[in-house]
């Protein structure tokens, strides 16, 4: 499901990545992540579908609702939080005791 403001801002992230989001640096709030190395797109017509961030040792692959704003004056796309995975309330059988 897809919120109203990720609805939003699809086509702003879209209007702002591609080729041109190459090389720049992405801040997140737990800190700077990386160079932007490529912008992987599919789809008819063509679609941004991650950010491949890179910091020389790891490489990381950064969807697209996780950009809070893009500053092509800076060189800088800055991300917003992580999102948070759904935990399941069910309870868990314990492991069994080895003998």
């Amino acid at each position: 499901m897809v919120s109203d403001s990720d609805a939003r801002r699809e086509p702003l992230v879209e209007a702002r990545l591609g080729r041109h989001a190459v090389g720049y640096r992405v801040d997140a709030p737990e800190g700077y992540l990386g160079l932007v190395q490529s912008v992987p797109e599919a789809g008819r017509p063509p679609r941004p579908l991650v950010l491949v961030v890179s910091d020389g040792e790891t490489v990381r692959f950064v969807t697209l609702r996780r950009v809070a704003a893009v500053l092509p004056d800076e060189g800088r796309i800055v991300l917003g939080p992580r999102p948070i995975a759904a935990v399941s309330r069910k309870r868990v059988a314990p492991l069994p005791q080895a003998a």
